[in-house]
């Protein structure tokens, strides 16, 4: 058995299989801005609305993006600087410069995961990530853990408490003193 074929709806428009043109005016490939947004393109999950934020959340995010702008800066100092090195001594020195940022921004992102605050994460040390990141849970557990403490401070609940009767605080009185 076989199927019928399918009708197939007759094209209208100008030209029929002719591709369209935006309506808005603009040329064929060229995206039209969203209204609201300010760039081209549908919205992304970096163009949401901030203002629904929390102030906290608002100010990790900034304090977030000042640090992404300070490393790409110096990640566009750095490139300048091995685009102008002229010996292997000049970038071999670049390139070493270039290790240790990344191993500071490492060391930043371990201390941001383990919740340690940022001079414990200057602290972390391994000449590899996988050995960064095994340190860094180390010192975020030395660090988290709960103390036991020393004492309490001389209140503890097992204490026996001080009757408020006078007739009970007259018996703790020793006789014995005459």
């Amino acid at each position: 058995m076989s199927t019928p074929p399918t009708p197939q709806a007759p094209e209208t428009g100008p030209e029929a299989g002719a591709p369209t043109e935006p309506q808005s005016g603009g040329t064929p490939g060229e995206e039209t801005p969203t209204p609201g947004t300010g760039e081209t393109g549908p919205e992304t999950d970096d163009e949401r609305d901030e203002s629904a934020l929390p102030a906290w959340a608002r100010a990790e995010l900034e304090s977030t993006r000042r640090e992404a702008a300070k490393y790409r800066t110096r990640s566009k100092e750095i490139k300048t600087a091995l685009e102008a090195a002229k010996t292997p001594e000049e970038f071999d020195q670049v390139a070493a410069r270039v290790a240790e940022l990344e191993t500071e921004l490492h060391r930043e992102r371990l201390g941001r995961t383990y919740n340690l605050p940022a001079v414990f994460a200057d602290l972390v040390q391994g000449d590899t990530d996988e050995a960064r990141d095994e340190h860094a849970k180390a010192l975020a557990a030395a660090y988290h853990q709960r103390s036991t403490g020393l004492g309490s401070g001389g209140l503890t609940p097992d204490a026996p408490t001080t009757p408020t009767d006078p007739a009970a605080l007259a018996a703790l009185i020793s006789r014995g003193r005459r």
